[in-house]
C-alpha cells in the first residue's frame, strides 16, 4: 500500500489511527488486507492534501466529494498557466467574503473562506483570497469606510480558518523548521499566521510564537528549536531603529 500510494507505513498508520480514513479488515495474523475501494480513497486522499490541504480537513469527505476537489485541482493548475488568477471563483470568494465582512456576517464569513480553503490550491487561496481580503479590509478601515467592529469580527473569523487550515497537519520527519512570529511591539500577527500556514502546507515544521516577542526571546526560540529559518511580520515599522 505505501508503494502504490507513496505514503510511508508510519503515515499510513497514522491516518488510519487518528482520521479513520480506510478500515482495512485484519488476517489471522494480524495484518492489514487492502481492498481496491482502500487504495482509491488513499490515492484521493494524496492527491488532495498533495494541494495543501490537512488531512484533518479532507478525511470525513467522500470519495465523490474528493474527485470533484482533485479534479477542481488540476484544473486550477492548468489555468494559471494561461492566468495568474487563473480561476474565476477566486474573485467570487473575495467578494463574497468582503461582503459577508461589512455586513457582520462571521457564519458566512467562515464559510465562504472555508470553501476557498477546500476549493482552491493552499497557496492561491492564501495569496488570492485570505491576503488581498486582509489588506482590502485594512485599506478601508483606514479611509473610515470599515467599521473598527467588522474589522475586528472579520479578523477574528479569518484567524479562526487559518487555525482550522493548519491544524492536524503532520510535517515529515525529515522536515525543515521555521519559527514565525512578531518582534516586541508588533502585535498584529494575522501576516504571521499566514506565513505560517503557508510554511506548514509547503512541509515545513512550524513554530508559532504569535505577537511582540522581544529579540532575545525570538533568538532563544531559534535555538531551541534548531530552526532552520525565521519568520518575522511587522505591520507598522513606526521605530524603525527598535525595528
Amino acid at each position: 500500500m505505501a508503494r502504490r500510494t507513496g505514503l510511508t507505513p508510519d503515515l499510513l498508520r497514522a491516518w488510519e489511527k487518528r482520521y479513520r480514513v480506510v478500515q482495512p479488515v485484519r488476517s489471522a495474523g494480524g495484518q492489514r488486507n487492502y481492498s481496491d475501494a482502500d487504495i482509491e480513497r488513499l490515492q484521493l486522499l494524496v492527491k488532495v492534501t498533495a494541494a495543501g490541504r490537512s488531512i484533518g480537513q479532507v478525511a470525513p469527505l467522500g470519495n465523490a466529494e474528493l474527485r470533484e476537489l482533485a479534479a477542481g485541482d488540476q484544473s486550477a493548475h492548468d489555468s494559471l498557466d494561461a492566468t495568474e488568477s487563473g480561476n474565476p471563483a477566486v474573485g467570487r470568494y473575495l467578494n463574497d467574503a468582503l461582503g459577508a465582512a461589512e455586513h457582520f456576517d462571521s457564519n458566512l464569513l467562515e464559510s465562504t473562506l472555508r470553501a476557498a480553503a477546500l476549493q482552491l490550491p493552499s497557496d492561491q487561496a492564501l495569496d488570492q483570497v485570505f491576503g488581498p481580503l486582509l489588506l482590502e479590509i485594512g485599506a478601508r478601515w483606514e479611509q473610515g469606510r470599515f467599521p473598527p467592529a467588522n474589522g475586528h469580527l472579520a479578523t477574528a473569523t479569518i484567524r479562526r480558518v487559518l487555525t482550522w487550515m493548519t491544524d492536524f497537519r503532520a510535517a515529515p520527519e525529515n522536515a525543515r523548521t521555521i519559527v514565525i512570529g512578531t518582534p516586541a511591539m508588533q502585535l498584529h500577527d494575522l501576516g504571521a499566521m499566514l506565513a505560517a500556514t503557508v510554511a506548514a502546507s509547503s512541509g515545513w515544521r512550524v513554530a508559532f510564537l504569535g505577537a511582540s516577542l522581544p529579540a532575545d526571546e525570538l533568538a532563544r526560540a531559534a535555538r531551541m528549536a534548531h530552526a532552520d529559518a525565521v519568520a518575522l511580520s511587522i505591520i507598522d515599522p513606526s521605530d524603525p531603529a527598535h525595528v
